[in-house]
């Protein structure tokens, strides 16, 4: 447990995360977390990666769905 500081930025506040949880957690400036309240205790997690395309790719083995046929109906307008 660390204790830190309350602190005015500009029109907020805000805490320094203590290098020593930074590190064990390997976040950096411009990483983001996830705070959330549980009880009488904030909890902030590095946030969960999103589906980039680039997050989707890592684990693509190269293989796909077969290339199938769809009947989307009749012919309508200009796409004939």
């Amino acid at each position: 447990m660390s204790t830190v500081t309350l602190s005015k930025w500009g029109n907020g506040q805000g805490i320094l995360i203590p290098k020593r949880f930074r590190e064990q957690l390997g976040l950096k400036a411009g990483d983001k977390v996830s705070i959330s309240m549980e009880k009488e205790r904030i909890v902030i997690e590095r946030s969960k990666e999103k589906y980039t395309l680039e997050a989707r790719m890592r684990n693509w083995n190269g293989q796909g769905e077969p290339m199938r046929d769809y009947d989307w109906g009749y012919s309508v307008g200009k796409e004939m």
